[in-house]
């Protein structure tokens, strides 16, 4: 839930629903305007002014440091350092304006009427009723600086007007006769405001009330010219005529054109959480904040990438639980299927129509054409407070059409690709977990009791799995589903290279596969036919890092052709980058290249022994056959040509964290 701060009624502060105790006039008083101003700077001497009272003590100066000191003391431990920053001339409070209740109101208020222009009047409905539950009492009643009254007054005319225009949705859907007590208190309250008095005789009106519809319309008449000495406006006289002539205009359509007020749709299609997810606790507080805590003027996007079988799909979902409460209009989750074994990536319009039907739309209101299903889905999100999940993403332009185009959205994108091209991601490149939490998962997954009985071959284990949590929860699962069979046997296998892939698999789940799927990721040829060449020869070299100068004269290629096809890999997870002009391959991937190598590459081009050093014929390309990826079977097709065509991209840096760091 994070820190809120609220003044629509009596003054007060949380952490995770917790108080947290702000002291002193000043500091109430400083805190306050400094969140009426959230995301923008505040100058120190319209601090001074209003706060201090127009005080020309000449340490006022040095007071507000001091205020702003302690206001940083009490909020960071749950905020973060930079929750009040210095900027130039002033300070600045850094807190995304959901957390804010009158900035919250408008926003929802903003939405409502929105929603109720694209002719979403449950979702209006129900955005006018969010808005105005925040409302607790008068705003900044706690506070009587000459400053406060007038915000008081500004956000008490914007929440007459919300109620009001709520009031006209709900007359315009048929709603009057629930709605009258509440017009009724409304009208008394405000015995000058002349809208929600004509709303109370519309709906006493459409309630067969006539008399008492045109009673309003006397005593408002009395009261205005008693109290101000004015006749009512032209909307009252206007409508009072209506009433005497009972006139059609003000009658309600036909019942079956009327909208009933029903719950909206709120997806909620977040996957269960993993039960055993272990560590990862540097890129959750990241996720969180980056999603959450910031003030933004389009949506948050995060995009994490690395190999298969790191977590990335498992990061996802369990930071998306811990921060689903934060989005309203519920959760959207799409699984894309671009390393997904036997599947093809979903395309862009399938992927639309998807979430589309899933904010509601049935199959015969949904768009046929790709540019129209994305203008819709982002007429459908400018407004609300969605959070969207891509899981498992080829590339950008599969994504681009899904990103919502509310500010008040996040987006988190999981793909083994960076998705460098989009606009405005923030990149979180995950990396293996280190022993100890590889360790500490392993033993979350299997009975606790087997892990104690031999301590060393767990070791064994997790040293194999080498940090992946995929090869983790698939040696977890063959213990499962072998109770008689000690962890020793599963770690003797692990420790012999040939059977350690075999070792690697369990009903659905495979190292293989997975591997495989990233072939699937190389361009078309030639580039990708030079890149699954590459992959091969470099199984069969003992060491896991390589440079484009040893990747040429391993090749025979010139060294812009080697750099091509690593750079290839790198861009399908194949291999990391180990540094500039430098590649590492993990050594699951390395075992399951060189399996690849020995099948496709012909002995003699291998050369005598493991590292192959024969010499070829200068820009010579050697004639492969592609095997399944999951069991290895010669086919009679040439070398992986995948249906997809991926544009290369140069290895970046990751501004993201590093895993079990």
């Amino acid at each position: 839930m994070g820190l809120k701060i609220k003044f629509l009624g009596p003054w007060e502060a949380t952490a995770n629903g917790e108080p947290v105790k702000v002291t002193g006039k000043r500091r109430v008083g400083v805190l306050t305007r400094l969140a009426l101003s959230a995301g923008q700077p505040v100058p120190a001497e319209e601090l001074l002014t209003q706060v201090w009272d127009q005080s020309t003590a000449t340490t006022a100066g040095k007071q507000l440091h001091i205020v702003v000191s302690k206001l940083r003391g009490v909020l960071s431990p749950h905020q973060g350092d930079d929750i009040i920053t210095t900027v130039s001339g002033g300070y600045q409070l850094n807190l995304a304006c959901e957390s804010i209740d009158a900035h919250l109101f408008t926003l929802l208020a903003h939405q409502a009427r929105a929603a109720w222009a694209q002719g979403e009047i449950a979702r209006a409905d129900a955005l006018f009723q969010r808005a105005l539950a925040l409302w607790r009492g008068n705003a900044l009643a706690d506070i009587t600086a000459s400053w406060a009254q007038i915000e008081s007054a500004r956000l008490e005319e914007e929440h007459l007007t919300a109620l009001e225009d709520h009031s006209d949705l709900r007359l315009a859907v048929g709603d009057h006769h629930a709605l009258v007590p509440a017009l009724t208190a409304h009208a008394e309250a405000h015995p000058f405001r002349e809208r929600p008095r004509a709303q109370l005789m519309l709906a006493l009106y459409r309630a067969s009330r006539s008399s008492e519809a045109l009673a309003v319309y006397q005593e408002t008449r009395r009261v205005m010219v008693d109290e101000l000495g004015i006749e009512p406006g032209a909307v009252l006289c206007r409508l009072q005529q209506a009433v005497l002539r009972r006139d059609p205009a003000l009658d309600l359509p036909s019942p079956a054109q009327r909208t009933m007020l029903t719950k909206p749709v709120i997806p909620a299609e977040l996957p269960a959480d993993t039960r055993a997810f272990t560590a990862r606790a540097t890129e959750i507080a990241w996720l969180r904040k980056t999603l959450t805590d910031t003030v933004r003027a389009s949506p948050a996007v995060v995009a994490i990438h690395g190999p298969g079988g790191i977590g990335k799909s498992a990061l996802a979902v369990h930071a998306a639980h811990a921060i689903a409460d934060h989005f309203a209009d519920g959760v959207l989750y799409v699984d894309l299927r671009a390393a997904t074994a036997g599947f093809q990536p979903l395309s862009p319009i399938e992927a639309l129509s998807r979430v589309l039907r899933s904010l509601g739309l049935d199959g015969a209101a949904i768009p046929p054409t790709l540019d129209e299903a994305a203008d819709r889905y982002r007429s459908l999100t400018s407004t609300r407070n969605l959070l969207v999940i891509l899981d498992d993403a080829f590339d950008a332009s599969q994504v681009r059409p899904l990103i919502p185009a509310g500010p008040a959205c996040a987006v988190i994108i999981t793909s083994r690709q960076i998705m460098a091209s989009l606009d405005m991601p923030r990149h979180l490149h995950l990396t293996g977990l280190d022993q100890a939490d590889a360790a500490a998962l392993f033993a979350r997954l299997v009975d606790p009791g087997r892990v104690c009985a031999e301590p060393e071959a767990a070791r064994q284990i997790v040293r194999h799995c080498s940090g992946l949590p995929l090869a983790l929860r698939i040696s977890a699962a063959r213990l499962a589903a072998r109770p008689d069979r000690t962890l020793s046997h599963l770690a003797d296998q692990l420790a012999h290279p040939g059977r350690r892939l075999d070792a690697l698999e369990h009903a659905d789940l495979s190292m293989r596969d997975s591997i495989a799927v990233s072939l699937q990721h190389l361009p078309k040829e030639p580039a990708g036919h030079d890149a699954a060449h590459a992959f091969f020869l470099l199984g069969l070299l003992e060491t896991p890092t390589h440079t484009v100068a040893a990747a040429s004269a391993l090749t025979d290629w010139p060294e812009h052709r080697a750099e091509a096809a690593l750079d290839h890999l790198l861009d399908a997870r194949l291999v990391e980058s180990a540094g500039p002009g430098r590649y590492r391959m993990h050594h699951l991937i390395r075992l399951y290249a060189g399996e690849q190598a020995a099948r496709h590459v012909p002995g003699d081009q291998r050369g005598p022994g493991s590292p192959p050093r024969a010499r070829r014929t200068p820009g010579s390309r050697t004639n492969v056959t592609a095997s399944s990826p999951s069991t290895g079977r010669q086919q009679s097709t040439p070398a992986p040509r995948p249906p997809h065509n991926v544009s290369p991209q140069p290895p970046i840096g990751s501004p993201g964290v590093r895993a079990g760091s």
